[in-house]
């Protein structure tokens, strides 16, 4: 028992109405103003309006119990990470990156399946016809500028698990699902992606396309099949500077343990990608870190 999901997300964002307009197109159902509902996850993205740079305000977390919550404050006190209740939440704060982790008891979320086929067959049956509606938000990328400390708040500090690093990132999960929250190197904070999974790849392909049709300027990187959580994804840009990831993983589905993902010692790196269209692999830079922002907070080059 434990952790074991993300909850939402929670953004502040400059435009508030570019932004929810694309996350409306990428299938999320807005259910009041600013708060978007995933398939079976409820909702999972909040989007604030800010005056200032694009950021992270919180990530909820799901737990199965108030034990877990206990628990988990007492592992943070004891790294000299300050936590409080917040009614039924206990709340704690990242001190890299400033965002807020709100964590509290929440129901398991059921199996996925695939999308029913008709009895008779039928080609048709092949091809999307109806708009992608994701699933759920998988997992959270930050970039930040010391992921040693990360991952002490939230390893040592929450109790997560280290799955791989990939490109100097620390992928790490709640249970069964390769990663749930990801920090990569960059010389500010920033949110590098959402991932929102979907049921299958053509569901990938079928939002995609859709997505950039009358909007090529969103295409990031994609299709393609990670190497280490062997994800098909598929990345596109949003208006507040990062990506959102339409994703697919039967890998995550068989894993039958939290053990499933446990590095293997004296392994090598695996790359990002195993294949991918473009085929090379591309630097996926958030438009958030502009130079502006890295001269505001003090980096050079």
């Amino acid at each position: 028992m434990g952790l074991h999901r993300v909850n939402y997300l929670v953004r502040d964002v400059p435009d508030l109405a570019a932004t929810s307009a694309f996350y409306r197109e990428f299938g999320l159902r807005e259910t009041s103003p600013g708060a978007f509902a995933s398939r079976v996850g409820g909702d999972q993205l909040f989007l604030r309006p800010t005056d200032g740079r694009p950021r992270v305000h919180a990530i909820g977390v799901g737990v199965d119990a108030r034990s877990d919550l206990d628990d988990a404050g007492e592992r943070l006190a004891r790294l000299g990470f300050p936590s409080q209740r917040e009614g039924e939440m206990l709340v704690a704060v990242e001190p890299v990156t400033g965002v807020r982790l709100e964590l509290a008891v929440t129901p398991r979320l059921p199996r996925e399946v695939p999308p029913p086929r008709g009895g008779v067959p039928d080609r048709a049956d092949l091809v999307p016809r109806e708009e992608v509606w994701p699933v759920r938000l998988g997992h959270v990328v930050m970039g930040m500028p010391d992921i040693p400390a990360g991952e002490r708040f939230f390893i040592e500090g929450l109790g997560m698990h280290l799955s791989d690093y990939v490109i100097g990132g620390a992928f790490m999960r709640f249970e069964t699902d390769h990663h749930n929250i990801v920090v990569v190197p960059a010389p500010v904070t920033v949110l590098h992606h959402t991932a929102w999974k979907v049921r299958s790849v053509d569901e990938i392909g079928y939002g995609g396309a859709q997505m950039v049709r009358r909007h090529p300027e969103r295409h990031a990187w994609g299709l393609g099949r990670h190497a280490a959580s062997a994800n098909y994804f598929w990345y596109l840009k949003d208006p507040a500077g990062a990506f959102a990831e339409y994703y697919y993983s039967e890998m995550d589905e068989l894993a039958d343990t939290p053990r499933f993902w446990d590095p293997v010692p004296g392994a090598e790196e695996l790359p990002t990608a195993v294949w991918s269209s473009p085929p090379v692999e591309v630097a996926l830079i958030p438009e958030a870190m502009t130079p502006e922002q890295l001269v505001d907070e003090g980096v050079r080059s």
